[in-house]
């Protein structure tokens, strides 16, 4: 087997020094990949509970089993480890404005959810209405990282909504999908 001939210089790609691995450097890097954006509520025996999520992934698919990251002490954290149920809400790019609600920390849940239309399924989580579906889920297994804790979810069922496009969060804002490439 031949190895093929190194690049011209004028396109051989660029490998800058690289830079202490820490957390602000890290997010920098990041903030060039876009991350789809979801909302993840649930309902405990103080109410309902919601926060926006960036870290939201698929794990597998059979059995079907999601993935995201909760930041420690916040609401939503204390919220997941003390029920069994919740949902993610797969957002729109017509909905960044409930993504930045659900983002304020330390929002009341009902202030929360009043400025946005859903269902109240209580016992069950809330239900927000326009989303691109809705995941019902049931915690599965729980990792300690870092500040964070990454939940690994089953999927029990889905909802599926609206066929627009999704919500992305790219470079500190939100953002649509762009054409095709």
């Amino acid at each position: 087997m031949t190895t093929p001939p190194p690049a011209p210089a004028d396109q051989a790609p660029e490998h800058p020094e690289a830079v202490e691995a820490t957390g602000e450097a890290l997010r920098s890097v990041l903030r060039d990949l876009p991350a789809p954006v979801v909302v993840v509520t649930a309902r405990t025996a103080d109410g309902p509970r919601g926060a926006t999520i960036g870290s939201f992934v698929s794990v597998s698919l059979d059995p079907p089993l999601v993935s995201f990251n909760v930041t420690h002490g916040t609401r939503l954290h204390d919220a997941l480890g003390e029920i069994d149920v919740w949902a993610v809400h797969l957002l729109s790019a017509e909905q960044a404005e409930l993504a930045a609600h659900f983002a304020v920390p330390d929002l009341d849940g009902l202030k929360q959810l009043a400025p946005f239309p859903h269902l109240n399924v209580a016992p069950g989580p809330p239900l927000l209405r326009g989303t691109l579906g809705v995941l019902r889920c049931r915690p599965r297994a729980h990792v300690e990282a870092g500040d964070h804790t990454v939940w690994i979810a089953e999927v029990t069922g889905i909802v599926e909504g609206a066929g627009s496009a999704p919500l992305l969060y790219y470079r500190q804002s939100y953002r649509g999908v762009g054409g095709e490439v």
